[in-house]
């Protein structure tokens, strides 16, 4: 019961983050450059985020797979 509260929490706040890494990343840009500014330093930290919580959403994703396999 405890781990799945954990695997669900984790999730989630795997989410929040990466969107907010991604609003702040735009909101930055923008304050810095202007608009342009704005949508670069929103690319880059998209594919910051690909790469680096990339992982482990595939990781989850496998989980959930292997649950539905399991329940079958």
């Amino acid at each position: 019961m405890l781990s799945k509260l954990i695997l669900n929490s984790y999730k989630t706040l795997l989410e929040i983050s990466m969107w907010l890494i991604l609003i702040g990343s735009f909101v930055g840009g923008w304050i810095g450059k202007g608009f342009i500014g704005g949508i670069l330093s929103l690319v880059v930290a998209f594919i910051f985020c690909v790469v680096t919580f990339g992982a482990f959403f595939v990781l989850m994703d496998i989980q959930s797979s292997v649950k539905a396999i399991k329940e079958r």
